[in-house]
């Protein structure tokens, strides 16, 4: 497979640019207690305790808890296919790329930052479709005068390549201190999120 020698990544707060966006949902059973169901526009829904609050646009949503120390960021993008002569240079030179401007955009807002990265895994075709890849992050560092941590995960799918690919990137963030079970949190307001927007760019 012959692919496009260009690629383009967006970026938000900590990661960005997607592959499937989540169906409408129904709330997860162990949300934080008093969550609400919250919809800001005709994109997204959520559930979260009340004071949480979001932006976003047809191609992501950023969600912060009502202490402001807790983030969930989501996108999803089609992007310029990764430069390769093969899908497997394609795979390695995506996520590469994707990973530095991921610890540049980081290094303006955090200090003492460290990324752990796992090997990158083609998921079941059967689940996320044909030529679909993801690798995992762990994050931490200091930012907002405190230590912190968080996770991202970030998906690359060649399925419509060789021009345009897909990127989907999710980050969940929060202080060290408690972080166990704020990411518990994190990731059951994520479960609860739908997308209403009338079709994926790229389907």
């Amino acid at each position: 497979m012959k692919v496009a020698k260009t690629m383009l990544v967006a970026g938000t707060s900590v990661v960005m640019g997607a592959g499937l966006m989540p169906a409408q949902a129904t709330a997860p059973a162990k949300l934080p207690p008093g969550s609400i169901k919250h919809q800001n526009s005709q994109f997204w829904s959520w559930f979260a305790p009340r004071d949480w609050t979001s932006v976003d646009n047809a191609n992501g949503i950023l969600i912060t808890s009502g202490n402001l120390r807790m983030f969930i960021d989501y996108g999803a993008s089609p992007v310029l296919c990764a430069a390769g002569d093969s899908v497997e240079a394609s795979v390695r030179s995506y996520f590469s790329q994707h990973i530095r401007t991921v610890r540049r955009d980081l290094r303006k807002h955090w200090r003492k930052l460290s990324i752990r990265r796992s090997r990158i895994r083609q998921l079941s075709e059967s689940a996320y479709g044909p030529l679909y890849f993801r690798q995992n992050v762990k994050l931490s560092g200091r930012t907002k005068g405190r230590p912190y941590r968080g996770e991202a995960t970030m998906d690359y799918s060649l399925a419509n390549g060789p021009q345009y690919c897909a990127a989907r990137n999710t980050a969940r963030y929060a202080p060290a201190a408690g972080y166990r079970q704020s990411i518990r949190r994190l990731r059951s307001v994520q479960a609860s999120i739908s997308y209403f927007a009338p079709g994926i760019p790229w389907e």
